[in-house]
């Protein structure tokens, strides 16, 4: 009889502890801007069409070759070159807790691997490279792995469409 006591009391608080023991919290995202230099507007465009989904392409007259800025601090994990496919050239940047940005199309880098950045380093340039049909900043976010629809400053970009960007945060 003991030992059904003991054991069903053990099971018992083996139970309550499964609720009353807290989970580990979640990693708040980054606090992203626009990536790109401060008072700049850029045109931002997401399509159903596009891959990832969850994408944006960011045009401005006379962009290629103009700055493109870290939209949240971290390290500098990824700096490529594809050639002709798919990015091209793109910078990926860890910001912690499973969230990463992707800047792709590159004209050029101005970072390399290992490199801590913050909101107002320029890690390349606006180009053409890999698959793209013209010169523009392909941005993603993504969470662990996956793409994410894109905030800045908290607020969700449009979804689909296109709209006008101006990065205003921290200038």
């Amino acid at each position: 009889m003991r030992i059904r006591l003991a054991s069903a009391l053990s099971a018992g608080m083996m139970l309550a502890a499964t609720f009353l023991v807290p989970a580990s919290p979640a990693s708040a995202a980054p606090s992203f801007r626009t990536p790109f230099p401060c008072n700049q507007t850029w045109s931002g465009e997401t399509r159903t069409s596009h891959s990832p989904a969850y994408a944006i392409d960011f045009n401005r007259s006379g962009d290629h070759g103009m700055p493109v800025k870290a939209s949240a601090p971290g390290t500098v994990d990824v700096v490529a070159n594809l050639g002709d496919t798919s990015y091209g050239r793109y910078v990926r940047i860890n910001h912690g807790g499973g969230y990463t940005t992707y800047y792709a199309h590159l004209s050029g880098f101005n970072v390399s691997v290992g490199q801590s950045v913050g909101y107002s380093t320029t890690i390349g340039y606006v180009g053409n490279s890999g698959g793209s049909s013209g010169s523009h900043l392909h941005y993603e976010q993504r969470l662990n792995g996956s793409d994410i629809m894109v905030r800045f400053s908290g607020n969700l970009a449009l979804y689909w469409g296109t709209q006008n960007y101006t990065r205003t945060a921290g200038c």
